[in-house]
């Protein structure tokens, strides 16, 4: 691993790489989204997991019924 200090004494790097790959993701699961590849409840989960916010599980009884 190789980390960049800024004028502050930051890791620069380290942050880009964790952001590229968040964005790397995000960039993929609206790609599926807009080649209706997915599901809207399927894309908001994934955002959620992919920003920690969400649990970590694909199924929920609430909105499984939408995707019959």
């Amino acid at each position: 691993m190789t980390i960049c200090l800024d004028s502050e004494h930051s890791p620069i790097r380290v942050h880009r790489k964790k952001y590229k790959e968040i964005y790397g993701r995000l960039f993929l699961i609206w790609e599926k989204y807009e080649d209706d590849e997915t599901t809207t409840t399927q894309l908001l989960r994934a955002c959620s997991r992919i920003a920690g916010l969400g649990p970590d599980t694909s199924h929920d009884q609430v909105h499984d019924e939408d995707e019959v």
